[in-house]
């Protein structure tokens, strides 16, 4: 591990938070941070505003108030809410199917499909077995969408889980059009990140790029290296995973190798042109206040002020807990309530009524709404873990504040 002492924090953070500050500073000297924010609201206040460390270390850019970076998965929570307020001015029920939306989809055993499923990763969608490229989503999309209708599922849909790392939002997007007539990025702007000033898009504008942080995510030797232990002992997500992969068996590589990126990898998330691209499992590029703000919004029931996104019945079915199930891509117990995550007890939070999304190299966020906590954090250090130590720490830390 890299150690970095004279990094400096910028931003506030109230004295009875002190120790959430601690861990963000903590993180850069001992777990290789490079740039970063974390937000936190606790019962509808703001207590912790920070940021740190570089935009570009090539550059040496400092990483600014408002300097925005891809937070991956996160999108995912970011699109639950657009589907959950829908669900709120019932214009989406939940327990009805797919095809009474989007009539083509209910082929090849994907009848009897529910909006449910399809969200909570339960349909057997998790990968589709047409090989495409991530630039067919804007050069090829009927390519995308034959791929999607003829995808038949792994498994009876509601029997099993598995995560839908990728192909999950290209079906949600889908679905979300044909029942919003219009795509779940403008739906988002207008709805959620106009009403709270955000410094967030999915798929963001070419004009805004200048903001963005380089991302820096591990490569894949690097990655094997790191995990061969557990892959050894077969203990832990990864080594579980790593595992499958080795027998050839791996749902890990069908959901999150293809679409594939190229040569590049993830680092091709650096590239304006993608970062354009309303790509729904992926392409949520904002700030850690922008987070925070919208989960704050629902850590409060869902209403603040003259803001409301949903009502107290349809929130209460979000923070219902949840009997998680092993999931056949990610390999621990999870589940997602209508999109949105619900992780194991006492990772995030000690309460099983939270909610919200992690991404892929550390991003989080989360509403709590028994302690009233919402939590907002981006990086631009991609960790290697499905579940990122830097992160769990700041978890830790704000629990320890209450």
């Amino acid at each position: 591990m890299k150690s970095n002492p004279s990094i400096e924090i910028s931003g506030t953070c109230q004295n009875k938070f002190k120790p959430v500050q601690t861990a963000f500073l903590e993180n850069f000297k001992n777990l290789d941070e490079v740039g970063a924010a974390l937000t936190i609201f606790h019962k509808g206040k703001k207590v912790v505003d920070i940021w740190g460390g570089l935009k570009n270390q090539n550059t040496s850019e400092p990483w600014l108030e408002d300097t925005m970076v891809s937070f991956f998965s996160v999108t995912k929570g970011i699109t639950a809410l657009c589907f959950l307020i829908l669900a709120d001015r019932k214009k989406v029920d939940y327990e009805k199917l797919v095809s009474s939306y989007w009539p083509e989809f209910g082929k090849h055993g994907k009848e009897k499909i529910t909006v449910r499923q399809l969200l909570e990763h339960t349909a057997g969608l998790h990968a589709l077995d047409t090989k495409l490229k991530l630039s067919d989503f804007w050069l090829h999309y009927d390519k995308v969408y034959e791929a999607m209708i003829q995808q038949v599922p792994a498994w009876e849909p509601g029997t099993k889980q598995g995560y839908g790392a990728q192909i999950w939002g290209a079906y949600a997007a889908e679905l979300f059009r044909r029942i919003a007539d219009e795509s779940c990025g403008t739906f988002f702007q207008r709805e959620v990140a106009s009403k709270l000033n955000l410094n967030l898009f999915l798929g963001i504008p070419y004009h805004h790029s200048n903001k963005v942080a380089t991302i820096y995510p591990i490569s894949n030797i690097a990655r094997i290296m790191k995990i061969i232990p557990q892959i050894i002992s077969g203990e832990g997500c990864e080594g579980r995973a790593g595992r499958a992969v080795l027998r050839g068996k791996s749902e890990v590589s069908r959901a999150y190798m293809n679409p594939s990126v190229g040569m590049k990898g993830l680092e091709t998330f650096n590239d304006p042109n993608v970062q354009s691209k309303e790509l729904l499992w992926a392409n949520g590029i904002g700030d850690a206040r922008s987070l925070a703000s919208i989960f704050n919004v629902l850590a409060m029931g869902g209403k603040l002020g003259k803001i409301q996104f949903v009502s107290p019945n349809t929130l209460k079915k979000v923070t219902a807990k949840k009997e998680l199930k092993y999931d056949e891509v990610i390999h621990k117990n999870l589940g997602w309530n209508f999109g949105f995550l619900k992780e194991e007890d006492g990772l995030f939070s000690p309460n099983s009524e939270t909610f919200g999304h992690a991404g892929m190299g550390g991003s989080l966020a989360f509403a709590d709404t028994k302690a009233q906590i919402s939590f907002g954090y981006v990086t631009s250090k991609m960790d290697y873990r499905v579940r990122a130590p830097k992160t769990l720490a700041l978890c830790q830390a704000v629990y320890k504040c209450i």
